[in-house]
């Protein structure tokens, strides 16, 4: 069949050529009759038969004999121009094919790209070592990169990856045997003392009530190992996230919104949804959740935001949820950042602390492993704050507390009871 060179397409990126060879348009232009058909695909996308083509607009004639080739990816039409063009008429030169396997290495395996190219393997080889090595190394990073979210298991990453589970389990060994953990957090250094302070926020996302990635590093230092599983259901702007891929642990951060950017690293969900069914047991759970009073209208005008309810109403939803997770997952340690504050009722100062309310709440299978005090600065307050507190004599509160508890060690009879559920609410 025939059809107009206007509808014709060329794609130069599918087409191996390096440079047009102007005496073969001329030739073919001085002998159009003689010539075979160019090869299409189904959408016209020329696959074979540039200098035909060419020499059809060179002589002024308006249509070409054409063969259509049913083609169902992009890699079958960029193998098949290769192969056909290294297989008859002007064939690609050595350049040629190693610009092609340098391309495809990734799509295909050494002995198809020597079968397509009419070269040996070795050759193969030789021309893409470099490419393959870049290739590989992005290959582990991705692999990594899917593993520490802890929703993936070593099988789910292999399936995504499409290599075998061995493969994945080898990676992610061998990137803790040669100690590119260290290398990754070689400008470290721990805090010596349990007060953490810090003169400016050190994060690059600018959100309400963030925590400092210096403290969160000196937490996972502290308290976790290399590949254990951080949960932290109040993610915010990531902090956790970041800290936790720089120092190759495994995390699993949700919020009730996602800020852009974090949509593959934070899941969305709301307390009151309860604990993740795929959630792994947790080896560090972070808890900062949005404070109730000091946060109203900071992150949402919503009455299901925690730092929109009332005080009562906090400790009811956050220590259900808190519950349910003690009965689902009996995570090995549990870090809870929060502040005491004033409730003044009715013009009435009520002490406020929900640590000791947590406490309560949990310490019949968990011990105060350490405690962190994290001062505010002065600018926590406005005026009107500083004037009521003068007035009633009253010291503003300046400090956060972080308490790491860690589960107790009990005999086997009252932990069989405690993996069936029978934890005080």
């Amino acid at each position: 069949m025939k059809l107009n060179l206007n509808r014709i397409i060329f794609r130069e990126d599918l087409y191996p050529r390096f440079d047009v060879k102007q005496d073969y348009i001329q030739a073919y232009a001085n002998a159009i009759n003689k010539l075979p058909p160019i090869k299409i695909s189904q959408q016209n996308i020329l696959i074979d038969g540039y200098h035909r083509l060419k020499a059809h607009q060179l002589a002024k004639v308006e249509e070409i004999e054409v063969e259509v080739i049913e083609v169902k990816s992009e890699k079958e039409l960029k193998k098949l121009a290769y192969q056909l063009n290294s297989t008859h008429g002007l064939q690609l030169s050595s350049d040629e094919k190693q610009r092609y396997a340098q391309e495809m290495i990734g799509e295909m395996d050494i002995p198809e790209l020597a079968e397509i190219l009419s070269v040996t393997e070795w050759t193969i080889a030789n021309w893409t070592k470099n490419q393959r090595e870049a290739l590989e190394k992005e290959r582990n990073r991705k692999i990594i990169e899917l593993y520490l979210r802890a929703w993936n298991t070593q099988e789910s990453v292999a399936k995504e990856m499409k290599v075998t589970q061995q493969t994945v389990s080898n990676i992610i060994g061998n990137f803790t045997k040669n100690r590119e953990i260290s290398e990754i957090c070689k400008d470290f250094k721990p805090f010596l003392y349990n007060i953490w302070n810090l003169q400016k926020q050190d994060n690059t996302v600018n959100r309400f009530g963030q925590f400092p990635q210096v403290f969160m590093e000196n937490l996972l230092y502290y308290h976790t190992q290399p590949l254990d599983i951080v949960y932290d259901p109040f993610a915010g702007g990531g902090t956790t996230v970041d800290v936790c891929k720089k120092m190759f642990r495994r995390y699993y951060c949700t919020d009730r919104e996602i800020i852009a950017g974090r949509e593959k690293d934070i899941r969305q969900r709301e307390l009151n949804q309860g604990i993740p069914d795929d959630l792994p047991k947790p080896d560090l759970v972070f808890l900062d959740p949005p404070y109730s009073l000091l946060a109203r209208g900071q992150y949402s005008t919503d009455k299901e935001d925690l730092g929109n309810m009332e005080v009562n109403a906090f400790f009811q939803q956050f220590h259900s949820f808190i519950s349910e997770l003690l009965k689902k997952k009996w995570p090995v340690r549990v870090a809870y950042l929060i502040r005491p504050f004033w409730n003044i009722n009715n013009g009435r100062w009520e002490w406020v602390d929900p640590m000791l309310e947590f406490y309560k709440l949990i310490n019949r299978h968990y011990d105060i492993e350490s405690r962190y005090v994290i001062p505010y600065s002065t600018q926590q307050y406005s005026g009107l704050w500083v004037d009521r507190a003068k007035e009633n004599k009253k010291c503003l509160i300046l400090n956060r507390e972080l308490t790491v508890f860690t589960k107790r060690k009990v005999a086997k009879e009252e932990e069989e009871e405690e993996e069936e559920g029978e934890v005080d609410a």
